[in-house]
Protein backbone atom coordinates (compact mmCIF):
# COMPACT_ATOMS: atom_id res chain seq x y z
CA UNK A 1 0.00 0.00 0.00
CA UNK A 2 2.47 2.60 0.79
CA UNK A 3 4.80 1.64 -2.32
CA UNK A 4 1.27 2.48 -4.33
CA UNK A 5 0.87 5.58 -2.45
CA UNK A 6 4.68 6.61 -2.98
CA UNK A 7 3.99 5.84 -6.95
CA UNK A 8 0.58 8.34 -7.29
CA UNK A 9 3.03 10.99 -5.64
CA UNK A 10 5.70 10.39 -8.02
CA UNK A 11 3.11 10.27 -10.95
CA UNK A 12 1.05 13.12 -10.45
CA UNK A 13 -1.89 12.62 -12.21
CA UNK A 14 -3.74 15.54 -13.35
CA UNK A 15 -7.35 13.83 -12.98
CA UNK A 16 -8.82 17.59 -13.12
CA UNK A 17 -9.46 20.50 -15.83
CA UNK A 18 -9.53 23.97 -16.37
CA UNK A 19 -12.84 25.38 -18.01
CA UNK A 20 -10.64 25.42 -21.61
CA UNK A 21 -10.16 21.67 -21.06
CA UNK A 22 -6.32 21.98 -20.11
CA UNK A 23 -5.60 19.43 -17.56
CA UNK A 24 -5.04 20.42 -13.75
CA UNK A 25 -3.72 18.83 -10.73
CA UNK A 26 -5.77 20.53 -7.87
CA UNK A 27 -4.96 17.77 -5.33
CA UNK A 28 -4.69 17.44 -1.59
CA UNK A 29 -1.12 18.18 -0.16
CA UNK A 30 1.36 14.79 -0.32
CA UNK A 31 1.22 14.95 3.63
CA UNK A 32 -2.52 14.47 3.46
CA UNK A 33 -2.66 11.80 1.03
CA UNK A 34 -0.24 10.08 3.50
CA UNK A 35 -2.32 10.79 6.41
CA UNK A 36 -5.60 9.62 4.97
CA UNK A 37 -4.28 6.95 4.24
CA UNK A 38 -3.18 6.07 7.55
CA UNK A 39 -6.69 6.54 8.76
CA UNK A 40 -7.95 3.64 6.60
CA UNK A 41 -8.47 -0.05 7.20
CA UNK A 42 -9.72 -2.51 4.39
CA UNK A 43 -13.33 -3.12 4.21
CA UNK A 44 -14.29 0.51 5.60
CA UNK A 45 -17.39 1.82 3.98
CA UNK A 46 -15.97 5.64 2.83
CA UNK A 47 -17.31 8.45 0.55
CA UNK A 48 -16.22 11.74 -0.71
CA UNK A 49 -17.43 14.18 -2.90
CA UNK A 50 -15.63 15.57 -5.64
CA UNK A 51 -13.03 13.37 -6.65
CA UNK A 52 -9.13 13.05 -7.66
CA UNK A 53 -5.73 11.77 -6.27
CA UNK A 54 -8.45 10.84 -3.03
CA UNK A 55 -10.31 8.48 -5.16
CA UNK A 56 -7.20 6.94 -6.40
CA UNK A 57 -6.03 6.67 -1.93
CA UNK A 58 -9.00 5.34 -1.34
CA UNK A 59 -9.35 2.62 -3.95
CA UNK A 60 -5.42 1.78 -2.62
CA UNK A 61 -6.19 1.53 0.97
CA UNK A 62 -9.17 -1.45 -0.30
CA UNK A 63 -12.23 0.33 1.05
CA UNK A 64 -15.70 0.24 -0.24
CA UNK A 65 -15.64 3.75 -1.91
CA UNK A 66 -18.02 5.67 -3.43
CA UNK A 67 -17.02 9.43 -4.90
CA UNK A 68 -20.16 11.91 -5.66
CA UNK A 69 -18.92 13.77 -9.02
CA UNK A 70 -20.88 15.52 -11.97
CA UNK A 71 -17.97 15.06 -14.25
CA UNK A 72 -17.94 11.70 -16.03
CA UNK A 73 -14.50 12.79 -18.19
CA UNK A 74 -12.58 13.16 -14.49
CA UNK A 75 -14.08 9.54 -13.29
CA UNK A 76 -13.10 7.96 -16.84
CA UNK A 77 -9.68 9.20 -16.05
CA UNK A 78 -9.48 8.03 -12.50
CA UNK A 79 -10.76 4.59 -14.03
CA UNK A 80 -8.44 4.71 -16.50
CA UNK A 81 -5.29 5.18 -14.36
CA UNK A 82 -6.37 2.21 -11.78
CA UNK A 83 -6.31 0.43 -14.91
CA UNK A 84 -2.61 1.25 -15.01
CA UNK A 85 -2.03 -0.14 -11.97
CA UNK A 86 -3.55 -3.01 -11.84
CA UNK A 87 -6.10 -2.40 -8.66
CA UNK A 88 -8.84 -4.33 -8.28
CA UNK A 89 -11.13 -1.91 -6.66
CA UNK A 90 -14.42 -1.48 -4.81
CA UNK A 91 -15.56 1.94 -7.04
CA UNK A 92 -18.21 3.34 -7.33
CA UNK A 93 -19.18 6.99 -9.26
CA UNK A 94 -22.29 8.58 -8.62
CA UNK A 95 -21.96 11.09 -11.52
CA UNK A 96 -24.32 14.02 -9.96
CA UNK A 97 -23.85 17.26 -8.31
CA UNK A 98 -24.07 15.98 -4.16
CA UNK A 99 -26.97 18.70 -3.98
CA UNK A 100 -29.07 16.29 -5.27
CA UNK A 101 -27.34 12.83 -5.19
CA UNK A 102 -26.77 12.82 -1.45
CA UNK A 103 -30.31 13.90 -0.17
CA UNK A 104 -31.59 11.30 -2.82
CA UNK A 105 -29.42 8.57 -1.37
CA UNK A 106 -29.17 6.16 -3.99
CA UNK A 107 -26.34 4.35 -4.30
CA UNK A 108 -25.23 6.16 -0.66
CA UNK A 109 -24.10 3.76 1.96
CA UNK A 110 -25.85 3.77 5.25
CA UNK A 111 -22.89 3.62 7.11
CA UNK A 112 -19.86 5.72 6.52
CA UNK A 113 -16.78 5.05 8.01
CA UNK A 114 -15.07 8.20 6.58
CA UNK A 115 -16.48 11.03 4.56
CA UNK A 116 -14.12 13.27 2.39
CA UNK A 117 -15.62 16.96 1.60
CA UNK A 118 -13.86 17.90 -1.07
CA UNK A 119 -16.69 19.01 -3.83
CA UNK A 120 -17.89 22.23 -4.96
CA UNK A 121 -16.59 24.84 -3.26
CA UNK A 122 -19.25 27.90 -3.14
CA UNK A 123 -22.18 28.06 -0.08
CA UNK A 124 -23.64 26.29 1.08
CA UNK A 125 -22.30 22.81 -0.79
CA UNK A 126 -19.54 21.77 2.38
CA UNK A 127 -22.34 22.40 4.72
CA UNK A 128 -24.82 20.08 2.76
CA UNK A 129 -22.44 17.79 1.59
CA UNK A 130 -21.92 17.66 5.83
CA UNK A 131 -25.31 17.72 6.82
CA UNK A 132 -26.48 15.13 4.40
CA UNK A 133 -23.70 12.14 5.41
CA UNK A 134 -23.26 13.16 9.16
CA UNK A 135 -25.90 11.15 10.60
CA UNK A 136 -24.26 7.87 8.64
CA UNK A 137 -21.19 8.39 10.27
CA UNK A 138 -21.10 6.29 13.76
CA UNK A 139 -19.03 7.31 16.64
CA UNK A 140 -15.20 6.74 15.91
CA UNK A 141 -15.92 7.27 12.24
CA UNK A 142 -14.01 10.48 10.51
CA UNK A 143 -14.64 13.55 8.17
CA UNK A 144 -12.07 15.31 6.21
CA UNK A 145 -12.72 18.88 5.14
CA UNK A 146 -10.71 20.28 2.05
CA UNK A 147 -9.39 24.29 1.88
CA UNK A 148 -11.21 25.36 5.04
CA UNK A 149 -9.40 28.41 4.84
CA UNK A 150 -11.92 29.60 2.23
CA UNK A 151 -14.79 31.40 3.55
CA UNK A 152 -17.85 29.06 2.21
CA UNK A 153 -15.68 26.32 3.85
CA UNK A 154 -14.70 27.62 6.96
CA UNK A 155 -18.03 27.96 8.51
CA UNK A 156 -18.16 24.05 8.60
CA UNK A 157 -14.69 23.87 10.26
CA UNK A 158 -15.38 26.30 12.91
CA UNK A 159 -18.69 24.50 13.65
CA UNK A 160 -17.47 21.56 13.70
CA UNK A 161 -14.51 23.23 15.80
CA UNK A 162 -16.45 24.14 18.36
CA UNK A 163 -19.07 20.83 18.56
CA UNK A 164 -18.24 18.68 21.39
CA UNK A 165 -19.56 15.65 19.11
CA UNK A 166 -16.37 16.44 17.03
CA UNK A 167 -12.39 16.25 17.78
CA UNK A 168 -10.05 17.68 15.42
CA UNK A 169 -7.94 15.11 14.64
CA UNK A 170 -5.35 16.58 12.45
CA UNK A 171 -5.08 20.23 10.63
CA UNK A 172 -2.70 20.80 7.51
CA UNK A 173 -2.46 24.03 6.11
CA UNK A 174 -6.17 23.75 4.51
CA UNK A 175 -7.32 20.21 5.10
CA UNK A 176 -8.64 19.08 8.71
CA UNK A 177 -9.25 16.02 9.46
CA UNK A 178 -12.33 15.28 12.62
CA UNK A 179 -13.73 12.25 14.62
CA UNK A 180 -17.03 11.41 15.49
CA UNK A 181 -16.81 11.45 19.34
CA UNK A 182 -20.41 11.01 20.06
CA UNK A 183 -24.27 11.87 18.82
CA UNK A 184 -25.96 14.28 21.58
CA UNK A 185 -29.35 14.95 20.36
CA UNK A 186 -30.47 18.62 19.94
CA UNK A 187 -33.05 19.84 22.68
CA UNK A 188 -33.07 23.50 22.07
CA UNK A 189 -32.59 24.05 18.22
CA UNK A 190 -29.70 27.01 17.97
CA UNK A 191 -29.15 27.02 21.58
CA UNK A 192 -27.59 23.28 22.10
CA UNK A 193 -24.66 24.86 19.47
CA UNK A 194 -21.32 26.08 20.75
CA UNK A 195 -21.14 27.94 18.17
CA UNK A 196 -24.17 29.95 19.26
CA UNK A 197 -23.22 30.39 22.41
CA UNK A 198 -22.16 34.20 22.26
CA UNK A 199 -25.23 35.39 20.80
CA UNK A 200 -26.56 32.84 23.52
CA UNK A 201 -24.90 34.56 26.24
CA UNK A 202 -26.26 37.98 24.92
CA UNK A 203 -29.89 37.00 24.75
CA UNK A 204 -29.55 35.90 28.82
CA UNK A 205 -28.49 38.61 29.24
CA UNK A 206 -31.27 40.98 28.08
CA UNK A 207 -33.11 38.83 29.31
CA UNK A 208 -32.08 39.71 32.62
CA UNK A 209 -31.54 43.42 32.25
CA UNK A 210 -35.33 43.50 31.54
CA UNK A 211 -36.26 40.96 34.89
CA UNK A 212 -34.04 43.99 36.79
CA UNK A 213 -36.06 46.78 35.31
CA UNK A 214 -39.11 45.29 35.47
CA UNK A 215 -38.98 44.22 39.34
CA UNK A 216 -37.59 48.15 39.94
CA UNK A 217 -40.34 49.33 37.95
CA UNK A 218 -43.17 47.35 40.00
CA UNK A 219 -43.53 49.56 42.84
CA UNK A 220 -44.50 52.48 40.68
CA UNK A 221 -46.72 50.44 39.07
CA UNK A 222 -48.27 49.80 41.94
CA UNK A 223 -48.69 53.16 43.09
CA UNK A 224 -49.35 54.37 39.65
CA UNK A 225 -52.38 51.79 40.04
CA UNK A 226 -53.37 52.78 43.23
CA UNK A 227 -54.00 56.12 42.17
CA UNK A 228 -56.06 55.31 39.13
CA UNK A 229 -58.17 53.69 41.77
CA UNK A 230 -58.46 57.16 43.81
Amino acid sequence: MEAAIETLLSDRPSFHAWPDGRPANWSVAPAVLRFLVEQLEPGMSTLETGAGQTTVAFVIAGTHHVAVTPDAAQAERIEKYLDGLGIERDLKFVLESSDTALPAGRGIPDRLDFVFIDGAHRFPFPILDWYYTQERVPVGGMLAIDDFIMPSVRILYDFLLSEDDWELVQAFQVTAFFRRVGARENRWDWADQKINKPHLDMVKKKAERERRLQKQSFPFITWLRSREKD
